[in-house]
């Protein structure tokens, strides 16, 4: 499921970033990044960082001083149902 981003050049890891994508959708204050790295621990730490400078780098998601928050963009594709696991 890794492949390379056609936007940028930077590798994907589309399984990590769907993964923390299930994370903060839905959740109105978002999460902190401990408990992200608490519910993907499986993957490693290093990898749910990438995953979420990714995201964040092409506005998927917003980075707070505390949290992860969804975009405005994903909280109206979670709203519309697209967001699946």
């Amino acid at each position: 499921m890794h492949g390379s981003s056609k936007q940028d050049g930077c590798p994907l890891d589309s399984h990590a970033e769907h993964l923390v994508i299930l994370q903060v959708a839905g959740e109105a204050r978002g999460r902190t990044r401990g408990r992200i790295h608490d519910e993907l621990s499986d993957l490693g730490a290093q990898r749910v960082d990438e995953a979420i400078a990714s995201l964040a780098a092409v506005g998927v998601v917003v980075l707070t001083a505390r949290s992860v928050r969804q975009s405005p963009a994903l909280e109206r594709i979670d709203a519309l149902g697209y967001i699946t696991a």
